[in-house]
């Protein structure tokens, strides 16, 4: 009879605290990406369901706007894909930024030129050390040190007869 009446106690109180936490809502996405050198395409998504906002694209290592600010429409389902003519060579790191009509920022995002299909020519070769294989290796290392250390103790309790 205690157990029971526990049990119901619980959830209620469990109903009551899905009660009090509020609704999640979906976050706003803004992606950066490219297929060629020459275009920027920019993928936004959760945005407000049929609304316009604006968009900018800035270069972060002059701080200049690529593009003039746009708007650009999004669709029912708060979405857009919007494709930009831009030579990602002479523009290897951009922000872009949407806004609401009102003012407030929705989403920032960038894009730089490491994960684009095309490399400048003007790069250094990778001279820096490999973490993840040193890593592995020092791990490995220590393992087979704690094995053997373990196997020399129990020789050293058990000698042979």
């Amino acid at each position: 009879m205690r157990s029971k009446l526990l049990a119901k106690l619980l959830v209620v109180l469990a109903g009551i605290l899905l009660l009090t936490v509020p609704a999640a809502g979906a976050a706003e996405t803004l992606v950066l990406s490219c297929v060629e050198c020459t275009e920027l395409i920019l993928t936004g998504k959760d945005l407000p369901a049929n609304s316009e906002v604006r968009v900018s694209v800035v270069d972060t290592k002059t701080g200049q706007q690529t593009t003039g600010q746009f708007y650009v429409d999004t669709d029912a389902n708060g979405a857009f894909v919007k494709k930009l003519p831009m030579d990602l060579g002479e523009h290897p790191s951009l922000q872009s930024t949407v806004w609401k009509k009102d003012g407030d920022v929705l989403v920032v995002a960038a894009h730089t030129r490491f994960v684009a299909p095309c490399k400048p020519s003007d790069t250094l070769a990778f001279t820096g050390s490999h973490t993840p294989q040193l890593l592995g290796l020092g791990l490995a290392l220590l393992v087979a040190g704690g094995l053997m250390l373990r196997g020399s103790r129990r020789k050293a309790y058990h000698p042979a007869p």
